[in-house]
């Protein structure tokens, strides 16, 4: 196991944009690639270098970068959703991607990005955090369990043939 120590998280700055598309390319490939017919796995290579830069300047989204031993292993996107009457006027917080270089995984990496998230949105007035995975990604789930996130609705599909 490597040394938590070593271990930096911080908000990502412009000149992170090439390590964030390379890590939102291997999180497409490995997560939705497997569990999700429908998603474009090409779509980081096509979009998200524009989708970064509008993020890292956007004061209701937080992106972050993990880095162990300077490297970039890992990153967290998350933003503020507007406040809603249907939630008592309060907003919430969501965690849109997340993902650990696989070297890395099981260091605390993605929990200490968890963590700042968190802070974060709770700086911001958010009455919970969310984050959605997929059914079959089981070490996701475990993850977000031993962090105290709670299955709160289940989301049900069928394909038309086309």
């Amino acid at each position: 196991m490597s040394d938590r120590r070593s271990i930096r998280v911080e908000v990502a700055n412009a000149g992170d944009v090439d390590d964030l598309i390379r890590l939102e390319t291997r999180l497409f490939l490995e997560d939705a690639g497997t569990h999700d017919a429908l998603v474009d796995v090409s779509w980081p290579g096509q979009h998200a270098r524009e989708d970064f830069i509008r993020l890292i300047d956007n004061e209701s989204a937080l992106v972050l970068v993990a880095r162990q031993d300077e490297r970039i292993a890992g990153h967290l996107v998350g933003y503020l959703t507007g406040p809603s009457p249907t939630r008592f006027g309060r907003r919430t917080a969501e965690i849109r991607s997340l993902y650990v270089d696989e070297a890395v995984r099981s260091t605390g990496m993605g929990q200490a990005m968890v963590r700042y998230f968190t802070t974060w949105a709770r700086s911001h007035a958010a009455a919970a955090i969310s984050v959605t995975a997929y059914a079959a990604n089981r070490s996701a789930r475990a993850f977000y369990d031993k962090l105290g996130f709670v299955e709160q609705s289940v989301v049900l599909r069928a394909a038309l043939d086309q």
